[in-house]
């Protein structure tokens, strides 16, 4: 267990640190947009009429942003295995958060092992190693976070040779045919997830069955993507509900099944996500929407945002945010401000939807701890849009995300 959690309320004016065994934080509706208290017994009453961002100044003290949300959703980050390479990362993962995913550690390039499949010599059975899933598994285990099981079956990261006779690896190797890769993918579907349910069990509350499977600008009327999927063009157009049909099969019943994608938001790559749920709702494959939620500053409109998870919970489906970030490509006063705004406005949005019944939002996870490390950095384009700093320390987006006074909502 972190030392943050064991001590509570803790003097850490440099570090990310909070107290997860004060009291239950107490919030003002989303209407006000009051400041926020922090609620332990220890505090003066001085204290009490303090916002978050006061406090931290004047202290070093942070509330943890799970526990300021417990009574709405689970508060997650991504992770991989080198996020957790200091004390004082994993000190912030654990006192901030309840809720993990692995950035990349549980999906197939990462969990195949080709050459111990080979010397298995089965057609239908690939090997699973999740040795490197196994460290952030451990984590999440030993400081009492639940974990989001991503992703089982996707187009991307996934390797050739899963598809090919003899798990050829060369460039022009033949597919296997229909009835073995439904062999494999059950195999390999059920492997990870007894793995994890055996060694871990109640970790996983919730599982990315399939990911990113819709891309409209492929063709199809039904807007299923067609281009660059190994799934659709060995397995065939219902590749979605077989991978569904095995979760469902291996999954516990209080574990979760999830679509997940990006521009989720975007009507016509709406209406397609919506229209294949609803066939897998209807034959109870199907639990959840996961909307990635990888969006910018200006874009989308947050009254598509809402009108999108609306219109998923109209299918009785609970509706989780599995990757989000907003990208700032400056870390300028100015940028960063809009950017804690965005997220202000955002959090806001889904807490009153979830107050008022209009959706089940039920897990909303960042897609990374702080900027440095954040996918958005790339071809030499740095990115901020994280709520923590390179050296952990809470950027105004942490605030913001509170709902903190200090945060204005532009």
């Amino acid at each position: 267990m972190s030392i943050c959690l064991v001590l509570g309320w803790i003097f850490a004016v440099s570090g990310c640190t909070t107290g997860k065994n004060s009291e239950s934080v107490k919030e003002t509706s989303t209407e006000t947009l009051e400041a926020t208290t922090m609620g332990s017994t220890s505090q003066t009453e001085e204290n009490k009429n303090k916002t978050y961002y006061e406090i931290y100044n004047e202290t070093g003290e942070l509330p943890s942003l799970a526990e300021v949300y417990k009574d709405y959703f689970k508060i997650g980050v991504a992770l991989c295995r080198e996020d957790l390479d200091t004390q004082k990362r994993k000190d912030c993962i654990a006192s901030q958060f309840n809720s993990m995913t692995c950035g990349n550690e549980m999906k197939a390039d990462f969990t195949l092992d080709r050459n111990a499949t080979i010397a298995a010599g089965d057609e239908t059975c690939p090997v699973v190693n999740m040795a490197k899933a196994d460290v952030l598994l451990d984590f999440a285990k030993e400081n009492g976070l639940k974990m989001r099981g991503h992703t089982l079956v996707w187009h991307s990261q996934t390797p050739r040779w899963l598809f090919t006779v003899g798990y050829d690896n060369s460039p022009d190797a033949p597919f296997v045919t229909r009835e073995v890769m439904l062999a494999r993918m059950e195999n390999y579907i059920k492997q990870v997830i007894e793995h994890v349910n055996t060694k871990y069990p109640g970790l996983i509350y919730a599982w990315d069955v399939v990911n990113e499977a819709i891309d409209p600008g492929d063709g199809r009327a039904d807007g299923l993507r067609t281009k660059n999927s190994y799934w659709f063009e060995v397995v065939g157009e219902d590749f979605i509900e077989q991978a569904f049909t095995f979760a469902r099969k291996y999954a516990t019943p209080e574990q979760k099944l999830f679509y997940n994608d990006y521009n989720t938001y975007e009507k016509t790559k709406l209406s397609a996500i919506y229209n294949l749920a609803q066939k897998l709702k209807e034959k109870n494959l199907i639990d959840g929407i996961g909307m990635q939620s990888h969006i910018q500053l200006s874009y989308p409109s947050l009254m598509d945002y809402e009108y999108a998870v609306t219109k998923y919970s109209e299918l009785g489906l609970e509706v989780q945010v599995t990757e989000l970030d907003i990208d700032a490509t400056d870390n300028t006063k100015e940028t960063q401000d809009k950017l804690a705004s965005r997220y202000k406005r955002l959090l806001l949005i889904l807490k009153s939807l979830k107050e008022s019944g209009k959706a089940n939002i039920t897990s909303v996870t960042f897609w990374g701890l702080t900027d440095d490390r954040s996918w958005l950095n790339n071809d030499g384009k740095p990115s901020w849009p994280l709520l923590f700093d390179k050296d952990i320390k809470p950027k105004s987006a942490y605030f913001g995300v509170l709902q903190d006074p200090s945060v204005a909502l532009n």
